[in-house]
């Protein structure tokens, strides 16, 4: 089933696109989740002219990358392992995006759940704002 059509028919337990997480990062998890972290700074993906939707968690490889066939051009088979790094760091990012997609929809169906047959403890989780 399509997002668009599970938003239409169910759509109080299909997360919303472009919304932050309903529930705390670390509900569920024993041990806390490690924070994803900007390493390339606005002033360096802007003076870079890194297209706006490459500017995500792998810029700074994209950085490596764009240097890399920068310095030994027109041989940008040198680049091979840069190349590799951000593939690979993009295939982690989405992963990732995926994962905390599915934990969304599954704590969404669980909190709708737990509602419908009137238990106290529904909301758990749930980030107030």
């Amino acid at each position: 089933m399509g997002h668009a059509w599970s938003e239409y028919v169910t759509p109080e337990t299909t997360p919303l696109r472009g919304t932050p997480s309903q529930f705390d990062p670390h509900y569920g998890f024993s041990v806390p989740r490690r924070e994803k972290k900007m390493i390339a700074t606005l002033a360096e993906m802007e003076s870079a002219k890194v297209p706006i939707d490459a500017r995500d968690f792998c810029a700074h490889m994209l950085l490596n990358l764009r240097g890399c066939i920068r310095e030994h051009f027109p041989f940008n088979h040198h680049c091979h392992h840069e190349r590799e790094e951000y593939y690979e760091c993009q295939y982690h990012d989405y992963l990732d995006r995926m994962k905390d997609y599915e934990r969304e929809k599954r704590l969404l169906e669980r909190r709708h759940k737990l509602r419908k047959q009137g238990a106290p403890n529904a909301d758990e989780g749930t980030l107030v704002a």
